[in-house]
Parts: C-alpha cells; sequence; structure tokens
C-alpha cells in the first residue's frame, strides 16, 4: 500500500473532558487509524473521563510536565508542544475545536512543514459590540492555520468572508449512536411527558431557560425534565430548580457514558444554547428517533431539520415560546424512527472520517507543491525530507484560494 500524503496525524488536545469536541475527535481518530493512517493524540494532561475511551491503537503523547488548564494555558501548552514536533514528524497536525486555535502560531513557529488545519466547532465571532474586537484576535491567531473545517453552511459563509485568503471546506462531524436500542415504551395515561435536556451546565447551554421552559410548559400538560450533564453552574442550577418550585419535575443525572437508553424514553430532546456550531445531540437525536426543540443556536440545524416532524427551531428565547413549540411536538407524538433517522443519514461515521482523510491528503499535496515550486526558485532550500538535519528552514507559502 502506498503511502498517503497525510499519512502522520497528530491531534491537540489539552486534556480529556466530557465535551463533544473531543468526543468527535476520539470517534474520528479511531477511524483514521482503521483507515490505515498513523495517529498521535499529543496532550497537556492524560485527565479527564474520555481517557479510556480512546481506542489503543492510537499512541497518547502527555506533556511532561503536564500543564493542566487555565487562563492562558493555551499559550504555553502550543510552545511546549512545539517542541516535540520533530521527533513526531507529523504530515497534518489536526486542532479539533475552537478551543484550540490559540495552539496554532506557535505550533506554526516551531515547525513548518506539517499543515496545520483546525475544526470550526463554534461560531468565531460573538453577535454584538465585540464583533470587531473578536474578528481581529481571530484573524491573528489563525495566522499559522493552513486550512479551516467548518461544521456547517453557515459558519462557512462567515468564515471565507472572515478569511479569505486561508483554505475553508465544509465538513460534517459524524454521529456515533447505536440504534439498537430497546424499544420504546408506550406513555401509560397521567404519566408525564419527557423532555430531555443534554449538555455541560455552562451559560452558553442557558439550562435557566430550559427549567423556566418546563415551568411554562406545566401549564398546559403533565411534563418531566431529565438533565444530563455537569459544570461549573451545578449549584446555581440547583437553586434555580427549587426558586422554581420544579423539584418534583426534574431529575438531574450528570454525565452519562450512554445517551442512548435516555433517548428511548424521551418524547423530545430540549436545546436552549445561546450559540452552537453544530449540537451533536441534535443530530444523535434524530438517529434515534427523537424530535427537537431548540432555540436558534445554529445554522446546523435549519441543516437537519427540515420537515415538521422532525421538531422545530424556536426564534425567540421567551420560554413560552419553546413550551409552545415542546406542546405542539409531543402532542404529535413521535414519527417512525427511519424517517427522522433519514435526515442524519449523511453523518454516518466512515463518510464523515473519509472525507476528512480526503481532505487532509489533499491540503498536504498542496503545500508540497506550493513547497516544490519555492525549491525551484531557491535550489539550496532544504525540503521537508531533510528537516532532522536541519529543523529550522524557511517556511514554504501555504495555497491562497484553494476551495473544497
Amino acid at each position: 500500500m502506498s503511502r498517503a500524503p497525510a499519512q502522520r496525524i497528530l491531534i491537540c488536545f489539552h486534556d480529556f473532558p466530557m465535551g463533544g469536541t473531543e468526543r468527535i475527535a476520539i470517534g474520528l481518530a479511531k477511524a483514521w487509524v482503521e483507515a490505515g493512517r498513523d495517529v498521535t493524540i499529543i496532550c497537556g494532561t492524560e485527565a479527564g473521563p474520555q481517557r479510556a475511551s480512546v481506542d489503543g491503537r492510537i499512541k497518547v503523547v502527555q506533556l511532561d510536565p503536564p500543564i493542566m488548564r487555565s487562563p492562558l494555558s493555551r499559550f504555553r501548552l502550543g510552545h511546549e508542544m512545539g517542541k516535540m514536533l520533530a521527533a513526531l514528524a507529523p504530515d497534518v497536525i489536526f486542532l479539533p475545536g475552537n478551543f484550540h486555535l490559540f495552539l496554532a502560531n506557535n505550533l506554526r513557529k516551531a515547525d513548518p512543514y506539517p499543515a496545520i488545519v483546525l475544526k470550526v466547532s463554534n461560531p468565531p465571532l460573538p453577535r454584538g459590540f465585540g464583533a470587531p474586537v473578536a474578528r481581529t484576535i481571530f484573524r491573528r491567531f489563525a495566522r499559522g492555520v493552513d486550512a479551516l473545517a467548518p461544521m456547517n453552511a453557515g459558519l462557512t459563509t462567515v468564515l471565507r468572508e472572515l478569511l479569505p485568503d486561508k483554505i475553508i471546506t465544509a465538513l460534517n462531524d459524524p454521529i456515533f449512536v447505536n440504534a439498537n436500542v430497546p424499544q420504546r415504551r408506550a406513555r401509560a395515561r397521567g404519566v408525564p411527558h419527557s423532555i430531555l435536556w443534554a449538555g455541560r451546565l455552562e451559560p452558553q447551554k442557558d439550562v435557566p431557560l430550559a427549567l423556566e421552559t418546563l415551568k411554562a410548559l406545566l401549564r398546559h400538560t403533565p411534563a418531566h425534565l431529565t438533565l444530563l450533564g455537569d459544570g461549573t453552574l451545578h449549584s446555581d442550577t440547583t437553586n434555580h430548580i427549587a426558586r422554581l418550585g420544579l423539584e418534583a419535575h426534574v431529575t438531574r443525572t450528570g454525565h452519562v457514558a450512554r445517551i442512548e437508553p435516555f433517548m428511548a424514553e424521551a418524547d423530545a430532546l430540549l436545546i436552549t444554547s445561546h450559540y452552537e456550531g453544530g449540537p451533536a445531540v441534535a443530530a444523535e437525536a434524530l438517529a434515534l428517533g427523537v424530535p427537537v426543540v431548540s432555540t436558534d443556536c445554529s445554522s446546523f440545524l435549519h441543516d437537519i431539520l427540515t420537515r415538521p416532524y422532525a421538531g422545530e427551531i424556536v426564534e425567540s428565547r421567551n420560554p413560552d415560546d419553546l413550551a409552545r413549540a415542546l406542546y405542539v411536538t409531543i402532542q404529535r407524538g413521535r414519527p417512525p424512527p427511519a424517517t427522522l433517522a433519514a435526515l442524519v443519514a449523511h453523518l454516518e461515521p466512515r463518510a464523515c472520517a473519509r472525507a476528512y482523510l480526503d481532505w487532509f491528503d489533499a491540503i498536504v499535496t498542496q503545500r508540497a507543491i506550493s513547497a516544490d515550486r519555492q525549491a525551484d526558485r531557491a535550489p539550496h532550500r532544504c525540503d521537508s525530507a531533510t528537516r532532522a538535519d536541519n529543523p529550522s528552514p524557511a517556511p514554504p507559502e501555504p495555497a491562497r484560494g484553494w476551495q473544497g
């Protein structure tokens, strides 16, 4: 078998939290190994609950000494990871989300040869007055990035305007679910409707809005809300439940290893985020036959909630409006699972992993062509084959204008 252009893939993690960014990257890494690639995860520390889910064929390299999270730790992280690039010799460095953008310039400074690619997992610019400052910051820290993979068409449009000289290609995140779950039990008369909410208890996810929506829904029909996840707002959430008098109507479950059993019992999934790149839990719900009611937090939702029976995207953040949408959805009942699963069939893991590999190969090849052209103009410059002997040659110019 011939060597792929992006044979050696290096993934950068800070640690292994219960986040969707890391979970998706770990799943993709397994698929890439199964496709014959050499995959390494470099991390500040191996701490975190998702470390155990990494496939044994994937090498994990922890910095020595480890680097724990802090407000400025990502800048140190990129610098220290850069020191290890010569030994790891990756063809492509994969930054799995916006959180990792701040590693790029230090990695590029350390080694000019690997392609550095970033998956854009959240909108790069906030709404409101902070957008001009954020635009400058994002552009500055994206200088070391060769190519970006937004998760949906809306992010693609924003990034192509923001970074017109970069390679920008929309790529889907896969969904990893086990569709072979027990059949959903019929809801007996008088049993409350089951609403599921899943996410980190952080301001972005706005769990208070979920609780206020439940309060509004209870004025029209019996309902029970299950909250999956944990975070810095754990105590605040407990207090908010008490203030609203919802103790008997809310179940707190924390992080769970598998979401499928909870989906099996849900009448609907509720999403209340302020913003998302592409909420994977929405696609997982559809794959498991559960309709979704969500705030208008991601253009990805418009790509998959394309039928009325799939649920509703609510433009306002008024709990009464979300409660109305939930009421309509749960009164309609869950449609046959196959009808919802068809809406996310394109997110099948192997197809998504293959698309990433094709993208990696194209970027690495494009950079090699650019480097060869520079070598023709400057014949004494060392190329990538000699980087172990001369680790600090002038970097090749990244390809410009190519769009996937």
